[in-house]
């Protein structure tokens, strides 16, 4: 078989990946891969290989992690838990905020959410498996991982149920991703409803891993649980503004639906997030200024007052709440670009909301024996093998992305719905049917008394109705 250029086109085995043919023959395939580089704008390519960059150092940097007794991160006795734990946090509430805020339209059915369906799963996925890859890091021995959860079970555990949680959702989003590009509607529908489930079971899961722990005060309580997933709907929430940003900027598949329903709807989302956010966010400051237990007034202080407050006024307050809001509010900075700044700022937000509330529970004297009291609050501070590792995980999500932007196709699809609100819309029209009629059989008539009292004899002037036949009743 020769093509017009001349060159022979060798038949060969494909096998279909998410709805596209690929090519097994691995000399195809990369005659393939490389004729696609070539085809690539060269903004994509600076872009790509920008994000290539900082995966291959995180590589570099994981590999350095990996060996025991290589003490190559800036934790200590005082400080257990540092940036990877940050990291973990911001990527596993992330997903579990993803699958919130699409399951509007997967789950659900309400229309304006429906654009977001297949992107978010994709992030989701993403997400999640660089949350898992940071943790497992941060044993310094990924293989723990696996035996702590499976061959040590420990059901009275919020740690364990947290592994179990997040392991299972990935789970239900490697099935949704792959009914949602092969011909399964009722797999489709089963999953998007799980995993919306898990989004809540998972991130609240994960807060009662802080919320339990007696030993850290500035954590301890129901209410970490509670933020936890309210952080989560606004992290998915602002991720997707940016993505979303993307498609309608470089006019993706689906972008003209997108402008017109997806952008204002998360336009809303970001808002009402934002919202429930700050007042947590508040509640928590004022609880711990005005509470008397042992290191909880002196972790809001180091917030507020102390090593942590420029980033808290700063990034937390400044960037991360107070301007979202404003672009929301503003009438004439309700646009693509005006909600890719609110988005930007409500992540950053968030995820400096997540370091200054791991960071705080750690860094603050608890009792005289904390070891830290004579330095006032105990140092931390990054390395850059930390740094390296969550920068790439982010990388390794941009990348992950960009390659699915490029080569799937992330229109709509037509399998929507695990639950159907048709029938409750049906019982509040007939429920206020009924209200209607009952309240109008109450109010007078023209020409008609007014309802008595029960056993009072009708108003003078009015004698009672007669029957049918004209007989009296």
């Amino acid at each position: 078989m020769t093509t017009a250029e001349g060159s022979i086109a060798r038949p060969g085995r494909t096998a279909t990946l998410l709805g596209r043919e690929v090519p097994l023959d691995p000399r195809v395939l990369l005659a393939a891969a490389v004729a696609d580089v070539r085809s690539m704008p060269r903004s994509l390519k600076v872009w790509l290989a920008v994000l290539l960059l900082l995966m291959g150092i995180a590589a570099i940097a994981a590999l350095i992690a990996l060996p025991p007794g290589w003490e190559v991160f800036g934790t200590s006795p005082s400080v257990e838990w540092g940036l990877l734990i940050v990291g973990y946090v911001c990527f596993a509430i992330t997903t579990s905020g993803l699958c919130l805020a699409s399951s509007l339209g997967t789950v659900f059915g309400v229309d304006r959410f429906r654009p977001l369906e297949k992107r978010h799963a994709i992030l989701a996925v993403l997400c999640l498996t660089s949350a898992f890859g940071i943790i497992a890091l941060d044993l310094h021995w990924p293989v723990r991982l696996l035996f702590g959860a499976i061959l040590s079970p420990s059901p009275s555990s919020p740690m364990w149920w947290m592994g179990v949680f997040y392991g299972g959702y990935l789970c239900l989003l490697l099935v949704e991703v792959w009914s949602m590009f092969s011909d399964h509607p009722r797999v489709h529908q089963w999953a998007c409803t799980l995993a919306a489930c898990m989004a809540v079971l998972a991130p609240a899961t994960l807060g009662a891993v802080f919320g339990v722990l007696t030993a850290r005060p500035f954590w301890h309580g129901p209410l970490s649980a509670v933020w936890m997933v309210a952080s989560a709907f606004l992290a998915g929430v602002a991720l997707l503004g940016i993505v979303f940003y993307g498609v309608v900027r470089l006019r993706r598949s689906g972008f003209e639906r997108a402008g017109r329903l997806a952008i204002p709807a998360l336009r809303l989302l970001l808002g009402l997030g934002t919202i429930v956010v700050g007042v947590l966010l508040a509640r928590h400051m004022l609880a711990g200024l005005d509470g008397d237990e042992p290191g909880v007034r002196a972790a809001t202080r180091s917030v507020l007052e102390g090593p942590l407050a420029p980033q808290f006024w700063a990034l937390r307050v400044g960037f991360g709440l107070a301007l979202p809001l404003l672009l929301i509010l503003l009438p004439w900075t309700r646009t693509p670009a005006g909600l890719l700044v609110a988005s930007v700022g409500a992540l950053t937000g968030v995820l400096v909301d997540r370091w200054l509330f791991v960071a705080a529970g750690q860094i603050a004297p608890v009792t005289a024996s904390a070891g830290v009291v004579s330095e006032g609050y105990a140092p931390y501070s990054p390395s850059p093998v930390e740094i390296a590792i969550v920068v790439g995980a982010g990388a390794f999500v941009a990348f992950g992305y960009t390659l699915a932007e490029r080569y799937l196709d992330l229109r709509e699809s037509d399998v929507h719905f695990g639950v159907n609100l048709a029938p409750l819309s049906d019982v509040v029209r007939w429920t206020g049917m009924a209200a209607r009629a009952e309240l109008a059989s109450h109010l007078p008539r023209p020409g008609r008394p007014a309802p008595a009292a029960d056993g009072a004899p009708p108003a003078a002037g009015h004698a009672p109705p007669a029957s049918e036949d004209g007989s009296p009743p």
